[in-house]
Protein backbone atom coordinates (compact mmCIF):
# COMPACT_ATOMS: atom_id res chain seq x y z
CA UNK A 1 0.00 0.00 0.00
CA UNK A 2 3.41 2.08 0.31
CA UNK A 3 4.14 2.06 -2.59
CA UNK A 4 1.31 2.08 -4.34
CA UNK A 5 1.24 5.92 -2.55
CA UNK A 6 4.51 6.71 -3.27
CA UNK A 7 4.27 6.03 -7.17
CA UNK A 8 0.75 8.29 -7.33
CA UNK A 9 2.60 10.86 -5.52
CA UNK A 10 5.45 10.92 -7.56
CA UNK A 11 3.71 10.64 -10.90
CA UNK A 12 1.59 13.56 -9.45
CA UNK A 13 5.03 15.47 -8.88
CA UNK A 14 6.35 14.52 -12.44
CA UNK A 15 3.13 15.32 -14.01
CA UNK A 16 2.62 18.78 -12.27
CA UNK A 17 6.76 19.76 -13.54
CA UNK A 18 5.66 19.15 -16.97
CA UNK A 19 3.55 22.41 -18.62
CA UNK A 20 0.49 21.01 -19.83
CA UNK A 21 -1.27 24.22 -20.82
CA UNK A 22 -0.38 24.17 -24.38
CA UNK A 23 -2.03 20.84 -24.55
CA UNK A 24 -5.31 22.08 -23.30
CA UNK A 25 -5.31 25.64 -24.67
CA UNK A 26 -7.86 26.55 -26.72
CA UNK A 27 -7.62 29.52 -29.64
CA UNK A 28 -10.71 31.48 -28.80
CA UNK A 29 -11.92 33.36 -32.14
CA UNK A 30 -12.21 37.34 -30.52
CA UNK A 31 -13.36 40.43 -32.94
CA UNK A 32 -11.79 44.22 -31.65
CA UNK A 33 -13.62 47.44 -32.95
CA UNK A 34 -12.82 50.78 -31.77
CA UNK A 35 -16.45 52.24 -31.85
CA UNK A 36 -15.44 56.14 -31.62
CA UNK A 37 -13.82 55.54 -34.88
CA UNK A 38 -16.96 53.88 -36.43
CA UNK A 39 -19.08 57.06 -35.26
CA UNK A 40 -16.68 59.14 -36.38
CA UNK A 41 -16.61 57.68 -39.91
CA UNK A 42 -20.18 56.88 -40.23
CA UNK A 43 -22.17 58.63 -42.39
CA UNK A 44 -24.86 58.60 -40.08
CA UNK A 45 -24.12 59.78 -37.37
CA UNK A 46 -22.42 63.02 -39.37
CA UNK A 47 -25.62 63.89 -41.00
CA UNK A 48 -27.04 64.65 -37.42
CA UNK A 49 -24.76 66.92 -37.02
CA UNK A 50 -26.33 69.83 -39.85
CA UNK A 51 -29.93 68.86 -38.99
CA UNK A 52 -29.75 69.94 -35.46
CA UNK A 53 -27.96 73.16 -36.04
CA UNK A 54 -30.71 74.14 -38.49
CA UNK A 55 -33.20 73.44 -35.67
CA UNK A 56 -31.03 75.33 -33.41
CA UNK A 57 -30.76 77.66 -35.76
CA UNK A 58 -34.85 78.17 -35.73
CA UNK A 59 -35.24 78.02 -32.15
CA UNK A 60 -32.39 80.68 -31.56
CA UNK A 61 -34.52 83.09 -33.79
CA UNK A 62 -37.24 82.24 -32.13
CA UNK A 63 -36.02 82.80 -28.43
CA UNK A 64 -33.91 86.42 -29.59
CA UNK A 65 -37.38 87.66 -30.34
CA UNK A 66 -39.43 87.13 -27.22
CA UNK A 67 -35.66 88.20 -25.50
CA UNK A 68 -36.43 91.32 -27.43
CA UNK A 69 -39.81 91.58 -27.00
CA UNK A 70 -39.37 90.67 -23.06
CA UNK A 71 -36.78 93.66 -23.09
CA UNK A 72 -38.89 96.13 -24.58
CA UNK A 73 -41.70 95.43 -21.89
CA UNK A 74 -39.11 95.85 -19.32
CA UNK A 75 -38.11 99.11 -20.37
CA UNK A 76 -41.87 100.21 -21.24
CA UNK A 77 -42.67 98.75 -17.50
CA UNK A 78 -39.75 100.94 -16.00
CA UNK A 79 -40.65 104.25 -18.06
CA UNK A 80 -44.74 103.53 -16.35
CA UNK A 81 -43.14 102.56 -12.83
CA UNK A 82 -43.02 106.74 -12.59
CA UNK A 83 -45.91 107.52 -14.41
CA UNK A 84 -48.62 105.33 -12.20
CA UNK A 85 -46.83 103.84 -9.55
CA UNK A 86 -50.44 102.09 -8.04
CA UNK A 87 -50.31 99.72 -10.91
CA UNK A 88 -46.95 98.87 -11.35
CA UNK A 89 -46.31 95.93 -9.19
CA UNK A 90 -49.28 94.09 -10.80
CA UNK A 91 -47.78 94.97 -14.38
CA UNK A 92 -44.03 93.67 -12.39
CA UNK A 93 -45.65 90.63 -11.73
CA UNK A 94 -46.98 90.10 -14.84
CA UNK A 95 -43.73 90.87 -16.55
CA UNK A 96 -41.95 88.44 -14.63
CA UNK A 97 -44.45 85.45 -15.21
CA UNK A 98 -43.95 86.19 -18.69
CA UNK A 99 -40.17 86.05 -18.21
CA UNK A 100 -40.13 82.82 -16.05
CA UNK A 101 -42.34 81.50 -18.81
CA UNK A 102 -39.89 81.97 -21.47
CA UNK A 103 -36.80 80.52 -19.32
CA UNK A 104 -39.08 77.16 -18.70
CA UNK A 105 -39.95 77.11 -22.50
CA UNK A 106 -35.91 77.82 -23.10
CA UNK A 107 -35.10 74.68 -20.36
CA UNK A 108 -38.07 72.29 -22.41
CA UNK A 109 -36.46 73.18 -25.51
CA UNK A 110 -32.94 72.50 -24.23
CA UNK A 111 -34.40 69.31 -23.35
CA UNK A 112 -35.88 68.43 -26.70
CA UNK A 113 -32.98 68.84 -28.69
CA UNK A 114 -31.15 66.85 -26.07
CA UNK A 115 -33.39 63.72 -26.43
CA UNK A 116 -33.42 64.46 -30.17
CA UNK A 117 -30.04 63.83 -30.45
CA UNK A 118 -30.44 60.62 -27.96
CA UNK A 119 -32.59 59.52 -30.25
CA UNK A 120 -30.82 59.91 -33.29
CA UNK A 121 -27.11 58.60 -32.01
CA UNK A 122 -29.22 55.44 -30.19
CA UNK A 123 -30.46 54.94 -33.43
CA UNK A 124 -26.91 54.89 -35.20
CA UNK A 125 -25.68 52.74 -32.12
CA UNK A 126 -28.58 49.95 -32.38
CA UNK A 127 -27.82 49.60 -36.21
CA UNK A 128 -24.11 49.27 -35.40
CA UNK A 129 -24.47 46.85 -32.97
CA UNK A 130 -26.55 44.43 -35.11
CA UNK A 131 -23.75 44.50 -37.84
CA UNK A 132 -21.50 43.78 -35.49
CA UNK A 133 -23.26 40.90 -34.22
CA UNK A 134 -23.80 39.62 -37.94
CA UNK A 135 -19.90 40.07 -38.65
CA UNK A 136 -19.40 38.25 -34.97
CA UNK A 137 -21.79 34.95 -36.67
CA UNK A 138 -20.20 34.98 -40.29
CA UNK A 139 -16.74 35.15 -38.57
CA UNK A 140 -17.76 32.85 -35.54
CA UNK A 141 -16.45 35.23 -33.45
CA UNK A 142 -17.07 34.29 -29.75
CA UNK A 143 -16.41 37.73 -28.42
CA UNK A 144 -16.12 41.33 -29.89
CA UNK A 145 -14.46 43.69 -27.18
CA UNK A 146 -14.06 47.83 -27.79
CA UNK A 147 -10.82 48.89 -28.83
CA UNK A 148 -10.41 50.87 -25.60
CA UNK A 149 -10.32 47.59 -23.50
CA UNK A 150 -7.57 45.87 -25.51
CA UNK A 151 -4.24 46.57 -24.92
CA UNK A 152 -2.44 44.16 -27.93
CA UNK A 153 -4.41 42.20 -30.50
CA UNK A 154 -4.08 40.90 -34.15
CA UNK A 155 -4.83 43.06 -36.34
CA UNK A 156 -6.94 40.39 -38.42
CA UNK A 157 -9.53 40.87 -35.19
CA UNK A 158 -9.89 44.46 -35.77
CA UNK A 159 -13.33 44.46 -37.85
CA UNK A 160 -13.97 48.31 -37.25
CA UNK A 161 -13.59 48.72 -41.09
CA UNK A 162 -16.25 46.38 -41.96
CA UNK A 163 -18.82 47.48 -39.22
CA UNK A 164 -18.10 51.31 -40.68
CA UNK A 165 -18.58 49.97 -44.35
CA UNK A 166 -22.04 47.92 -43.83
CA UNK A 167 -23.55 50.74 -41.30
CA UNK A 168 -22.78 53.76 -44.54
CA UNK A 169 -24.20 51.39 -46.54
CA UNK A 170 -27.27 49.88 -44.35
CA UNK A 171 -27.96 53.64 -42.64
CA UNK A 172 -26.58 56.34 -44.82
CA UNK A 173 -28.73 58.88 -43.00
CA UNK A 174 -30.72 59.72 -39.88
CA UNK A 175 -33.61 61.83 -39.42
CA UNK A 176 -33.84 63.97 -36.81
CA UNK A 177 -37.08 64.38 -35.57
CA UNK A 178 -37.76 66.58 -32.30
CA UNK A 179 -40.28 65.09 -29.01
CA UNK A 180 -43.03 67.02 -28.42
CA UNK A 181 -42.87 69.15 -25.67
CA UNK A 182 -45.31 68.00 -23.53
CA UNK A 183 -44.10 65.03 -23.05
CA UNK A 184 -41.25 66.89 -21.57
CA UNK A 185 -43.01 69.02 -19.08
CA UNK A 186 -42.51 66.57 -16.44
CA UNK A 187 -39.24 65.45 -16.68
Amino acid sequence: MKKILIMILGSWLVLSCIPLGPLFAQTIPIGVIDIQRVIKNSAAARSIRPQMEKLKKVYRTKFKKSELNLQNQKRELQKQRAIMPEGYSKKLKTFQKKVRDTQREVQIVNRMFDRALANSMREVHRTMNGITMEIAQEKSLKFVIPKRLVIFYEETSDITEEVTKRLNKRLPKVKVVMPKAKNLRNN
